[in-house]
């Protein structure tokens, strides 16, 4: 039997909003959900990635949905094939079963916990959880002024922009794709996520593992303000209009903005290719949409100084959301040590085992199996 693969995506992000989440989107299509609750470092991540890899050693494809806070812990894990969907329900992205019993089921790892080691913490506790939620606040603060001066970095390619031209390469790249695909009677559906996060280890993103199944990548280069996410708004539109369904990945900076939008059916992916996330072709099937094509190289020329100084004072707040993103993550290990040392993990290792198997079970009398 081959072993299954593997997506990687994002459910939430450090964003210029705060902490962003399409969590509602991550167990898509499921059928039943297991809610993973525990205080830091009770071993939930640890939990779902050895159910994860065993599903991938019988066969199955799953999807691992990262935490943008810890580049090593999971948020959750959607295992499509057996319609199955596990969730770490705690801050920042607190979960409550929907349908207790029928669909959902809560897994509580605080019952593996020794409460007076717990306790005797107490007051360091207190005051590490509240160092770190000082820590995101203060990022979070430095992304809402990040955006503010990305603003003014838009401003200056917009003033250079022809946008008819812009209409006319969103127009003949929509023929290309739908290639007279008629309008559907119902829109077709779309899921939210992010393929990328501001994470402790700065801008990472999985878009090459996302569309490694893809046929066909177009490729969107251009700059801020250049129109690369009303693009992709564009296209995802006539293609869900013709019945479509549509993934779109948000801008882990900007949520309101498209860094990614995939149409499965039609094996088709266009991909802002710009930074931080520099895609450039290097696949048959990669093709290039310039962006920059539709700007006035003169105006660029003459906003270049006021170009340089907003991108310089952009880069030197971003570095500052970033030492906070680190600082709260170093703060995050203090505080998992003063559950790992009270959990009895060889009993949380018992129920996952038995979840393994129940999903197994569960899945058979589904007729899900393979």
């Amino acid at each position: 039997m081959s072993r299954g693969k593997i997506k990687n995506y994002y459910p939430g992000g450090n964003t210029s909003k705060g902490f962003y989440s399409f969590y509602d989107y991550l167990p898509y299509g499921a059928e039943r959900i297991f809610v993973i609750k525990g205080g830091p470092g009770t071993g939930k991540s640890t939990f779902m990635k050895k159910i994860a890899y065993d599903m991938v050693d019988k066969g199955y494809d799953i999807e691992l949905h990262w935490c943008s806070s810890d580049n090593e812990s999971l948020d959750g894990l959607l295992i499509a094939d057996l319609k199955v969907a596990l969730l770490d329900g705690t801050a920042p992205h607190m979960v409550d079963p929907k349908y207790p019993g029928a669909i959902d089921e809560i897994i509580n790892l605080g019952r593996y916990w020794d409460r007076e080691l717990i306790e005797e913490g107490k007051e360091k506790i207190v005051v590490l959880s509240k160092s770190i939620w000082n820590c995101f606040n203060r990022a979070y603060a430095y992304l809402a002024e990040a955006k503010l001066i990305h603003d003014e970095w838009e401003e200056c390619y917009l003033e250079a922009m022809d946008f008819q031209a812009a209409n006319k390469i969103t127009k003949d790249l929509i023929e290309e794709i739908l290639d007279g695909e008629k309008l559907a009677d119902e829109l077709g559906k779309d899921r939210h996520l992010f393929g990328s996060a501001f994470t402790p280890n700065g801008a990472v993103d999985y878009f090459d593992n996302i569309t490694e199944d893809i046929e066909t990548r177009y490729i969107i280069k251009g700059r801020p303000g250049t129109g690369k996410s009303t693009l992709m708004k564009k296209v995802a539109e006539s293609a869900r209009e013709r019945g479509f369904e549509v993934a779109y990945f948000h801008c882990s900076f900007d949520p309101a903005s498209i860094d990614m939008i995939v149409i499965e059916e039609l094996s088709v992916a266009l991909i802002d290719g710009t930074a931080p996330h520099v895609v450039d072709p290097v696949r048959v099937g990669d093709k290039v949409v310039d962006m920059l094509e539709c700007v006035d190289s003169e105006i660029v020329e003459k906003n270049t100084p006021q170009i340089d100084q907003v991108k310089a004072r952009y880069n030197v707040v971003m570095d500052n959301a970033l030492a906070s993103i680190q600082q709260a993550k170093a703060l995050h290990d203090n505080l998992e040590e003063f559950y790992i040392e009270a959990m009895d993990f060889e009993a949380i290792e018992e129920r996952r085992v038995d979840t393994f198997n129940e999903i197994l079970d569960w899945a058979d009398i589904k007729g899900y199996l393979k």
